[in-house]
């Protein structure tokens, strides 16, 4: 057993105090926003917000929230279709880009990447891209949040360097006995990927799920607007969509409650995800940059 000296001792138990803290900081607004939406209005009200633990439990504001034919029902599937949808095209196209730009032998190689780079760095603003989006018919359509976000050239160049750590004999063995690009591709290379690729898709997975600004551009339907635009009007706008309370049809709850249920509702399945994935992106991530 290794014994501290007492300086030693007093900047472990300093790490720990700040570590305590810093974690006390971070869960008690979550935990703050998971009471309050299971606690009746009338308690909070006569505590004046003040509640850390709940005195009584009422599912009033999820109710009200997930009743049937709700508004947010239908956001909440516009948003597993938009994520679903984003992620597997994302990935696809992220996995081909890369797979090509790591072949050392493909003419112009340097060049197109450095297009790619040049598009991390000058993008072509908000204003031609809301033309493009307009030109080509694609406003308040239902895969126009799924087109919009399904390339990232950061993403790209993480798996074009982890490829190129693959040995270059496994290829050219597949080649010999007359597999295709695409056979490769799909077969030997991607299986050898997994840990990038789960690194990656959740990337991506985070971005299509909390993405609320390109449905603020884009989409003005709200029987098309995904559950995150749905939850930025209630908080932002202390106030609930019309047609959240033409679906309801009874008199709304106390928008405070409404609006904390309404984060519990968004935030949960991407806290229960993460952490079964946690260690794939990890590793995924060091493994990019090491070889970087």
């Amino acid at each position: 057993m290794i014994r501290l000296t007492p300086g030693e001792k007093t900047f472990v138990a300093a790490n720990y105090t700040m570590l305590t803290l810093l974690t006390l900081l971070i869960v008690t607004p979550i935990w703050y926003v998971v009471v309050v939406s299971f606690t009746p209005y009338d308690i909070f009200s006569d505590r004046n917000g003040m509640i850390l633990f709940p005195e009584s439990i009422s599912m009033e504001y999820y109710s009200f929230l997930l009743k049937k034919g709700s508004l947010i029902y239908q956001a909440y599937g516009n948003t597993l279709r938009n994520t679903a949808g984003g992620v597997l095209l994302a990935l696809v196209l992220t996995a081909t880009a890369a797979y090509a730009l790591a072949e050392k032998k493909l003419p112009g190689r340097r060049f197109l990447i450095l297009i790619f780079v040049f598009t991390m760095l000058f993008r072509g603003g908000l204003i031609p891209t809301y033309l493009t989006v307009k030109q080509l018919g694609l406003l308040n359509t239902d895969y126009v949040l799924i087109l919009v976000m399904a390339f990232s050239a950061f993403n790209m160049i993480i798996m074009k360097t982890f490829f190129e750590g693959i040995p270059e004999s496994l290829r050219e063995s597949a080649a010999i006995d007359g597999a295709s690009e695409y056979r490769v591709l799909w077969q030997i290379v991607l299986p050898l990927s997994l840990p990038v690729i789960a690194s990656i898709g959740l990337l991506y997975l985070v971005v299509y799920w909390n993405d609320f600004f390109n449905a603020l551009l884009y989409i003005t339907d709200w029987n098309k607007a995904p559950v995150q635009l749905v939850l930025r009007t209630i908080v932002a706008n202390s106030s609930l969509p019309p047609e959240l309370l033409e679906t309801a049809g009874t008199t709304p709850p106390p928008t405070v409650g409404i609006q904390m249920a309404a984060i519990v509702i968004v935030a949960l399945p991407m806290m229960i995800v993460y952490p079964f994935i946690q260690k794939y992106f990890e590793q995924g991530m060091l493994i990019g940059s090491v070889k970087g």
